[in-house]
């Protein structure tokens, strides 16, 4: 389970290959300032949260949903491949977005 916005911060530059270095450019930061982000000695701003979402191609309802497990996040990554495709519109990837965020907050009501 990924409680806190630094984990899944983490958990996102992981699992998509990029160094804290990387992300501290994208964000106009230090790579300690980073690290401390990920490890929640340090908190996003509003400006830096849309950067960040922006950058992975995240809602920012992904930092907020309390509860994730992995095979959730696996579904997510493999639902990337199709946001990157070129055959999509961005309209067709926003519906698809939508529908699976959607499905996804309905499992966890119940």
């Amino acid at each position: 389970m990924y409680s806190n916005l630094g984990e899944k911060l983490k958990l996102l530059r992981t699992r998509r290959g990029i160094t804290q270095s990387d992300l501290a450019q994208v964000l106009n930061l230090s790579k300690g300032q980073v690290s401390n982000l990920e490890n929640g000695r340090r908190n996003l701003s509003l400006k830096q949260l849309e950067k960040i979402c922006e950058f992975f191609k995240v809602d920012m309802s992904y930092f907020f949903i309390v509860e994730t497990t992995d095979s959730c996040l696996d579904l997510i990554e493999k639902a990337k491949v199709l946001f990157d495709s070129k055959e999509l519109t961005n309209a067709q990837k926003d519906d698809l977005f939508t529908s699976i965020m959607k499905i996804y907050l309905d499992s966890k009501e119940k």
